[in-house]
């Protein structure tokens, strides 16, 4: 049991029903919109990406509109991932360091290449050389060593949070006292998994402000000078 616990192939799995499920919500939600929205699901959807544009604009400013696709599927993904793990007999795909670690790739990825859609590749560059020019053999392996510190963080950020809760939630379960042999018992992780609810948002809103974040240095150099 505990190879399969440890394969990354249980995780990447996981991790494919939360796309599959998202996937079909989304196809559902939308299939018969309306101006004025008259079914209960059009309206939770049409709040949540408000929610999430206006996070997403109070951070990076105006035109940060078109990053909220990238970061409310992000945010979206990674809290139904963080929960998935509260439900019995399923994992929390961001669990994995694999996981975690890719989808961290995945930012690394994007906020340089908005960057550099925003900004140019000379000032992308410039960036990383520092200012004053002359002093680039000295702040160019620190910036270089910063930007890869980013996605690395983000990823045991996340595994470390999911992971720690996971465990602890499995050892209070394994000490739970049983009233009546396998029908009834105390469940001493019950607390623990209604606090799981509260952290798997917590972790997602943090890896997502991050990211935002990230975005909004790599479109906008001149607040990573601030």
């Amino acid at each position: 049991m505990e190879g399969k616990e440890l394969s990354p192939w249980i995780y990447f799995g996981m991790a494919g029903l939360v796309i599959v499920g998202l996937s079909l919500f989304a196809i559902f939600s939308t299939r018969k919109l309306k101006k004025t929205p008259e079914s209960g699901t059009q309206n939770f959807v049409e709040l949540v990406v408000s929610l999430l544009n206006n996070f997403v604009v109070d951070i990076i400013g105006p035109g940060g509109e078109k990053h909220t696709p990238f970061i409310g599927t992000l945010f979206l993904y990674i809290l139904c991932m963080n929960l998935m793990g509260l439900i019995p007999a399923l994992k929390s795909p961001t669990g994995s360091l694999s996981i975690t670690a890719s989808i961290a790739v995945i930012v690394f990825i994007y906020y340089n290449v908005a960057g550099i859609m925003a900004t140019g590749v000379k000032s992308w560059f410039m960036h990383l050389l520092g200012d004053p020019i002359w002093l680039f053999p000295l702040m160019f392996p620190i910036h270089v060593i910063g930007e890869l510190a980013r996605p690395v963080s983000l990823a045991i950020r996340l595994f470390g949070n999911i992971f720690g809760e996971e465990t602890v939630i499995a050892i209070l379960a394994g000490m739970s006292l049983m009233i009546i042999p396998h029908v009834i018992a105390i469940p001493f992780q019950f607390p623990m998994m209604l606090f799981g609810v509260f952290t798997a948002f917590v972790q997602a809103l943090v890896f997502s402000t991050l990211t935002t974040i990230y975005i909004s240095i790599a479109v906008t150099p001149s607040h990573a000078e601030h």
